[in-house]
């Protein structure tokens, strides 16, 4: 009946395809999770029911004297490594967006922190993710690009010290979209 290697290769193919949609069927691999039953979703309400206008962001132009008479807050920059040390806000410390998730523990929970990036797009998301988790975080409107548009460079000298967070390198960090 099966004569060719191709005919044979192809029943083969068919009886996994059936033997995993089988396995799939019977453990529920695959089903879908109701909304409703996550418990991420109490975390999600709470994270915008409390947030108002403006309450996650914040311009370059508030920013700078908050952070020259307030040395307690947090500046994270998470632009790639290379790109903080040629120039960064004044204080800030860096670990790259694919590395947040692994570095918790070097962004403190008593401080306010604020989060940049090349323009706001991952800054908004890691603050979002970093106030559900109970960090008191806000966004710097348009990131680097911002605060150098209403700003200018700022002048870091260059034995500017990166965090010594242990931070993970792109290339060992899960792999996710990047801004530039």
């Amino acid at each position: 009946m099966f004569k060719t290697n191709g005919e044979k290769a192809l029943l083969a193919v068919c009886l996994i395809t059936i033997f995993f949609v089988g396995i799939a069927l019977v453990t529920g691999v695959g089903k879908e999770v109701k909304a409703s039953e996550s418990p991420i979703k109490p975390a999600v309400f709470w994270y915008f029911e409390r947030m108002g206008d403006e309450q996650y962001r914040i311009n370059a132009g508030e920013l700078k004297p908050l952070l020259e008479s307030d040395k307690n807050i947090f500046v994270l920059d998470i632009r790639n490594t290379e790109d903080f040390v040629k120039d960064h806000i004044p204080g800030a410390v860096n670990i790259p967006f694919q590395a947040v998730g692994n570095n918790l523990d070097q962004i403190p929970k008593d401080r306010p922190v604020v989060v940049y990036c090349y323009t706001g797009q991952n800054g908004g998301q890691v603050v979002a993710l970093l106030n559900i988790a109970g960090y008191h975080s806000k966004s710097l409107s348009s990131g680097w690009g911002g605060w150098v548009k209403e700003i200018g460079k700022p002048a870091v000298a260059a034995d500017s010290q990166v965090s010594t967070a242990p931070v993970e390198t792109v290339e060992e960090a899960v792999a996710c979209p990047t801004e530039q």
